[in-house]
């Protein structure tokens, strides 16, 4: 696998991970205290009662979204890079939106996630401007 691949992969792995522990904390327990966070902390908006709805939207945006990517990206479809990319700005978008409403409760996490998601929007725009180029995708783009 080229090294861009494998960052890349690595990084949605890390992503996913992250993504299905925190997700699954707040489903199982949706007030947040598994995670060191209070109801009172969200905002006063329709289906936030509970953490329950971030924690479903954790493992399906940065869940299965972020694996799917790595898959296309294992199985050399060009469009997971297009995925990756797509993955990097939704990323980049809730961390903002969760400091700009939460605020910088765990500063050295989100502005790690707030990196990650920079990282992998460059990493999609960089590798899939090199599909047909020396990128292996190649080939699946011709079947």
């Amino acid at each position: 696998m080229a090294p861009l691949r494998t960052i890349t992969v690595a990084l949605l792995g890390v992503l996913t991970l992250g993504a299905v522990a925190g997700g699954l904390a707040l489903v199982t327990d949706p007030t947040g205290g598994r995670l060191g966070l209070t109801v009172d902390q969200l905002p006063a908006w329709p289906l936030l009662d509970d953490y329950l709805v971030p924690g479903v939207a954790l493992i399906v945006l940065f869940g299965l979204l972020p694996a799917f990517a790595a898959i296309q990206l294992i199985r050399r479809d060009p469009r997971g890079w297009t995925t990756t990319e797509v993955v990097g700005v939704l990323l980049v978008i809730w961390m903002l939106g969760q400091i700009g409403i939460v605020g910088l409760g765990f500063a050295a996490l989100q502005i790690g996630f707030l990196v990650v998601g920079i990282v992998l929007a460059g990493l999609g725009i960089d590798g899939g401007a090199n599909v047909g180029d020396r990128d292996e995708s190649r080939e699946v783009l011709r079947s």
